[in-house]
């Protein structure tokens, strides 16, 4: 069996912001990640709501951190400590809903990369294999470290 990085090592996220526990498969130009859902940040966004379903918006968070996990695992050795920014996400499709105790796996895929910018497609399942969300398109820019504190200081 393979052994991959831990995301956490990869993206510059811990505890609550980071949305993709393990990396199960990569090869130039794919991935797939899981993430696996908790009743506790179900019912911290949730409430009391049953059954209690993930919000769509960190659906979209954990697929977009997948991509990144992409682009970094892809990224030349020497450009691996870039900032990613997510620019956009088009033609998104929510199809299902992910409850806790469930995966939420996540297959994503790079289209193009320039020196800047990379496009992603992908789809994002709940463990049971019924599709959550799809994504046709997902851009993400790089930057140089602290150059978003260095255009904020500029204000």
């Amino acid at each position: 069996m393979t052994e991959y990085p831990d995301p956490a090592d990869l993206l510059p996220y811990g505890h609550p912001a980071l949305h993709v526990d393990r990396i199960l498969a990569h090869a130039p130009g794919e991935l797939t990640a899981v993430k696996a859902v908790s009743q506790h940040e179900v019912g911290s966004h949730a409430g009391s709501a049953r059954p209690a379903r993930l919000p769509s918006t960190l659906v979209l968070e954990s697929f977009l951190q997948a991509c990144g996990l992409l682009a970094v695992l892809d990224a030349e050795e020497g450009s691996r400590d870039r900032l990613l920014v997510f620019g956009s996400a088009r033609n998104l499709r929510f199809e299902g809903s992910v409850r806790a105790g469930e995966l939420l796996v996540h297959a994503v895929r790079l289209l193009e990369a320039h020196e800047d910018t990379a496009v992603f497609s992908g789809v994002s399942r709940a463990g049971d294999g019924q599709t959550v969300l799809t994504v046709e398109r997902a851009i993400t820019l790089s930057r140089p470290p602290g150059s978003l504190a260095a255009a904020n200081s500029a204000d």
